[in-house]
């Protein structure tokens, strides 16, 4: 089943509690971690399997592109291919088309110029490049700016063409300047108007996914085999020319292309080696037990097993160069703004503030990751639903608000997000409740202090976050970062061809979506509202079935 945003946040948020327990076990079991390495120095998973004989093909396929891989990237780049005159074949372990995201960035569309939207201008680069060290590839995210307008409206009119509709989603409320200002360009999708209620917005991608597969089987002639898990990778000399997949039945089959394999399988955090490997501070919040879920929509804590991955270092690709990226959430934290930190206190398991709260909820899930247990606590006033506001809501139009401080209120009284808020009289039942050393209080009576004074002498945040914690009832909760994905993978040059050790292109292989390697570096901020999708998933594919079908 497809989860849209909103409820994941609300079913996710229903275990916040367990995840915090669960956490603190997963990092007690650390020493019991695979040893991972082989005697040749090799990780089990850097080791290629014996080939597939000949033998054991039951079907041999051919066709311009082999697409392995039936999520969006995959969808796009086949569609693409196919309306430039290519003949594609799709094989996927999948059962059908398959969404994993909500938010589709564009620097500019007709939708953005329809609702008064400003282009977003090259300044955005230079800070791209200090949020990603400058240990990335530039080329990547300009060759996204350049064709994300003309990539998104060709989306839109997909869309548009079966009943689809786009808006732009509502984003932080960080003021233009600040290094954490979220520019408007999340394109999502919906169907009904009454999906455009506070909230409603963000779970559209669904829609599209079965239109573009539709799109593709009956309109476009492409052939989409699904329940063909993709096992390995054929090459002729150095050049890759087909990938073997197995079918639900057992067989195997073989699919041949006269131009290029383009992998688009997703991440590698269900794969226990390959996560302590290139994502060890992470890698303890992953269920590497649970059986892979093919179909899963938007989840947490270990998607897929990194079989793309896999098959493009056993054809001879080299990793990438930059770190892996952690995407952590979930997307907002408590009792705050869409996509941003909590802005109010938050203190760690000893009762102690530890951070400028001001921030985006990326950044903040990665501080919270260097804390005791991976878990913040949050600690607040009913007055913050007054003094906090405009609140945002998530997933809501862009510019949309709660009506009254009183809305917002409600959905801590309700805990109407999941994250297990408490509510207590006075501050010090909310510290006993959430099983903090009562020393907690001096901590509160501090930050109080500094917010009557107008002043944050401690961590400096800006005086207008300042918000003491003064009426009842009193608010708060823990919370645990959760693991979206891992971005990136083996090397990607600008045309998205996998790269070997010498940076050289592996012939007839390509990769598209999160497995493209050295877009990013650090963490995702969720500063680009849908980059993932935008950039990685429709932009750069779209580009490259193009780029195909002129080789």
């Amino acid at each position: 089943m497809v989860m849209d945003r909103r409820s994941f946040i609300k079913a996710a948020g229903a275990t916040a509690a367990a995840t915090a327990v669960a956490a603190n076990v997963a990092l007690a079991g650390e020493a019991a971690a695979p040893a991972g390495v082989t005697a040749d120095d090799k990780w089990a998973f850097e080791i290629p399997p014996a080939p597939i004989a000949d033998d054991q093909i039951a079907e041999t396929k051919s066709a311009d592109i082999i697409v392995v891989g039936c999520g969006m990237s995959g969808m796009v780049t086949a569609l693409s291919s196919a309306e430039n005159g290519l003949s594609v074949i799709i094989t996927t372990a999948s059962e059908g088309a398959v969404s994993r995201g909500g938010s589709n960035n564009a620097v500019y569309s007709k939708v953005m110029e329809e609702m008064g939207l400003p282009k977003l201008d090259g300044a955005w680069y230079r800070e791209q490049y200090m949020i990603n060290t400058g240990n990335f590839k530039p080329a990547l995210w300009f060759k996204y700016y350049k064709n994300s307008e003309e990539a998104m409206n060709w989306l839109i009119d997909h869309a548009a063409a079966a009943g689809i509709k786009t808006t732009i989603e509502s984003g932080t409320e960080f003021p233009k300047g600040d290094i954490m200002y979220t520019p408007a360009g999340a394109h999502s999708f919906y169907v009904d108007d009454a999906e455009l209620t506070s909230g409603g917005v963000g779970g559209g991608e669904p829609y599209i996914a079965a239109e573009l597969a539709r799109k593709l089987q009956e309109d476009m002639g492409v052939e989409i085999d699904f329940k063909c898990l993709a096992n390995q990778l054929v090459k002729d000399g150095d050049r890759v020319v087909g990938v073997i997949s197995q079918a639900e039945d057992g067989s195997y089959i073989k699919y041949m292309a006269n131009k290029a394999v383009v992998l688009a399988t997703g991440d590698f955090t269900h794969d226990r080696d390959m996560m302590y490997r290139y994502a060890p501070e992470v890698a303890h919040m992953c269920n590497f037990d649970s059986p892979v879920n093919y179909d899963a929509g938007l989840m947490v804590n270990g998607i897929m097993p990194g079989q793309g991955q896999k098959m493009e270092l056993w054809a001879g690709a080299a990793w990438q160069k930059a770190p892996n990226v952690m995407m952590l959430g979930r997307p907002n934290l408590p009792a705050d703004q869409p996509y941003t930190s909590h802005t109010g206190l938050m203190v760690d398991k000893f009762g102690q503030r530890f951070m400028n709260e001001d921030v985006l909820g990326g950044t903040a899930c990665m501080t919270i990751l260097q804390l005791p247990g991976d878990t913040a606590y949050m600690i607040w006033g009913a007055n913050r639903a007054v003094e906090g506001g405009p609140w945002g809501i998530p997933n809501a139009v862009y510019g949309d608000k709660f009506e009254s401080p009183e809305a917002f209120q409600a959905t801590w009284d309700n805990d109407s997000y999941g994250f297990g808020v408490i509510k207590a009289d006075t501050v010090e039942e909310i510290i006993e409740q959430l099983g903090l050393p009562a020393e907690t209080i001096d901590t509160v009576n501090r930050y109080n202090e500094m917010c009557a004074a107008g002043e944050d002498t401690d961590f400096y945040k800006d005086p207008a976050k300042m918000i003491g914690i003064t009426e009842a009832p009193f608010y708060g909760c823990a919370f645990t970062p959760m693991l979206l994905t891992v971005l990136g993978g083996t090397r990607s040059n600008v045309n998205l061809q996998v790269l070997d050790a010498n940076d050289e292109p592996i012939p007839g292989l390509y990769h598209v979506g999160t497995m493209i390697g050295d877009f990013y570096c650090g963490t995702y901020t969720f500063a680009m509202e849908g980059v993932n999708y935008g950039a990685t998933c429709v932009t750069l594919p779209y580009v490259l079935g193009k780029e195909l079908a002129a080789l």
